[in-house]
């Protein structure tokens, strides 16, 4: 890896114990090269909304329930809802013991629109995880 950079990346303990965990479950070589395949796939998987034309897909979002990214999520929704099919919402408590909602949304529709969706969703305060899966 002769063109690689250093870099400094703060965790906290808790996720850091997690990363730890797939690192020796999954194989991983050490933290860094988890790091990288997961920046990788992140990647990849962003880009496919990139591409022009209709696309069917998959938005997971976990986040804190508050007033504010509640009406947030309710705002997004509206404004996206004819690309919108479906939505399941449940709440859950977290491994570090957080209440957390989490949303599931069946998209259909162009692709800019629903980048546009998944970019107001990925922006919504308290999130602590998304997901995009286009297919």
């Amino acid at each position: 890896m002769g063109n690689v950079e250093r870099i400094s990346l703060s965790f906290p303990k808790f996720l850091l114990k997690e990363i730890d965990e797939v690192v020796e479950k999954k194989g991983y070589s050490s933290r860094s090269e988890l790091i990288r395949d997961a920046t990788r796939k992140h990647i990849l998987e962003s880009n496919q909304l990139d591409k022009d034309g209709k696309v069917s897909g998959i938005i997971v979002v976990a986040y804190t329930p508050t007033k504010k990214a509640m009406e947030d999520m309710s705002k997004a929704y509206f404004e996206h809802n004819g690309i919108v099919k479906s939505i399941n919402q449940s709440y859950i408590t977290t491994s570090c013991g957080k209440n957390k909602k989490v949303e599931i949304f069946i998209v259909e529709g162009n692709s800019k629109d629903v980048s546009k969706f998944y970019d107001k969703v990925d922006k919504i305060d308290g999130k602590i995880y998304d997901k995009v899966v286009i297919f």
